[in-house]
């Protein structure tokens, strides 16, 4: 069940309708959490199982680290919690691709040895949930957060439907502290939720999926196609990725607000970023917040007595978008991808911290001129790694960017679709204010421009969506 199916509109209205009839908060969060694991049940019951044993640990946990101040004890209760998610989430997730890099080394050894291969489904959504369990007994653990002691409450934290299989990554202060109070939805909150949710729609629907074929069969078989086609591809995949994953976020916002519980933003108009930080607080922003919070953070600390600041910070970010990577997917291209943007983001430290004082004195030419190029080298960054990042092998990696890089002749590919979306996605992020959020705007606007505006986007769906949707991207991390 996805957001943009009918199954998912019939349940979502059988719970807006059912979660008026509550009468208590109570009531209402268990219709919640009830909806949440039937939502999570469709994909299969080993998922649900899975996700009750990891929130079973850290709710007890959590309940622990509340009765002892015993920094000893404290200490392995923590370790229990860790050693609970990251367990879980290595088997499922990394155990094939641990076993697969052993054998490859046995082998380089020159030691002929029968690896095994196992035949694991990875549950949906398992990166998501053990994620919101180690922040939350983290929070606990450094006593920023106080345990939750309702069973539902916790249990509905890290199983919310809107949020479980996508994100945004909800911390458990921002989220418990709303579960706390019965939410009083308004005529605001519905608006802005249908608005968000619209929005989403388009984005996955009219855009993504549209340029999902076209993206994949320049892809999957580079090697045939000329630089041209090839850099179509790099493009499309670049504004697909985007409105994929940023149409889910909008949807999963939507579908909250309109039960009235608020979910941060989770995309800033990432293309428009001048530089490759402003990109990481633009993109996946729940995400970029974790790992700052929960591995970087973490990281300085342990490395303070380090004396130069510049190393020491360079040296922590790469290593932090390297798990980054690793946390997208068990691959070495993905490994690579992070340690880009790593590689990167350590640049951009360093070019700040020399960045000579007369530089900041530019004329309003010569500073447009380099805000330009910082653009566009920022996005060039960023649509270099999304080739690691899409292709199904590290040597199809090298081939794409090999038949670009020698402007290669082979079969021209013409898609109606890839530069006309991407200019629009692209023009959009130049001539909106990145800093602006239309959505939370939109109740301010004259009636009549509203009217006209959820009009123009219901005629859209209803001509452009495409006969057959494509699974949301990130629903295999």
């Amino acid at each position: 069940m996805t957001f943009t199916s009918l199954d998912f509109a019939l349940f979502f209205l059988v719970v807006l309708v059912s979660r008026q009839w509550t009468r208590s908060l109570s009531k209402e969060r268990w219709l919640l959490l009830l909806a949440s694991y039937v939502f999570y049940l469709t994909s299969g019951l080993y998922g649900v199982l899975l996700i009750l044993f990891t929130s079973a640990v850290d709710f007890q946990v959590g309940r622990r680290l509340a009765t002892t101040s015993d920094p000893i004890i404290r200490k392995r209760w923590l370790f229990v919690s860790l050693a609970s998610n990251l367990g879980v989430l290595g088997f499922f997730k990394y155990a094939n691709f641990a076993l697969d890099n052993v054998s490859a080394g046995l082998i380089a050894l020159g030691i002929h040895l029968a690896v095994p291969h196992y035949d694991i489904v990875r549950p949906l959504a398992i990166s998501y949930f053990t994620f919101s369990g180690i922040s939350y007994v983290l929070d606990v653990y450094y006593e920023r957060l106080e345990p939750c002691r309702d069973a539902s409450e916790y249990l509905l934290y890290t199983a919310y439907f809107p949020k479980l299989l996508a994100g945004p990554i909800m911390r458990a202060p921002d989220f418990l502290s709303q579960l706390r109070e019965r939410a009083r939805v308004t005529t605001a909150d519905v608006e802005i939720g249908c608005a968000y949710f619209l929005l989403g729609a388009v984005k996955k629907l009219v855009i993504a999926d549209q340029l999902a074929g076209h993206v994949s069969l320049i892809f999957d078989t580079p090697g045939q196609y000329d630089a041209g086609t090839l850099l179509q591809g790099v493009v499309g995949y670049t504004v697909q990725i985007y409105c994929d994953f940023s149409g889910y976020s909008d949807m999963a916002i939507g579908c909250a607000r309109l039960m009235g519980i608020r979910f941060p933003e989770n995309f800033l108009m990432p293309y428009s970023a001048v530089s490759i930080t402003e990109f990481w607080r633009r993109w996946h922003i729940t995400l970029s917040n974790w790992f700052r919070d929960y591995v970087f953070i973490p990281l300085e600390f342990a490395s303070r007595e380090i004396g130069n600041a510049t190393v020491r910070m360079s040296v922590n970010v790469i290593v932090t978008m390297l798990l980054c990577g690793l946390w997208h997917g068990p691959s070495w291209s993905f490994v690579f991808w992070g340690g880009l943007h790593g590689a990167a983001l350590a640049t951009h430290r360093v070019w700040l911290a020399r960045r000579p004082a007369s530089d900041h004195r530019s004329g309003p030419a010569l500073q447009f001129l380099k805000t330009l190029c910082s653009r566009v080298l920022t996005l060039g960054v960023v649509m270099l790694g999304w080739v690691f990042f899409r292709a199904q092998s590290w040597s199809l990696a090298m081939e794409y960017l090999g038949g670009l890089a020698t402007w290669r002749e082979g079969v021209s590919l013409g898609s109606s679709y890839i530069l006309p979306l991407s200019a629009l996605v692209f023009v959009t992020h130049l001539i909106v204010s990145k800093d602006r959020n239309v959505m939370q705007e939109i109740v301010e606007w004259p009636a009549p421009v509203r009217i006209a505006a959820y009009s123009t986007v219901v005629l859209v769906l209803t001509l452009l969506v495409p006969a057959d949707t494509v699974p949301f991207v990130y629903f295999q991390f």
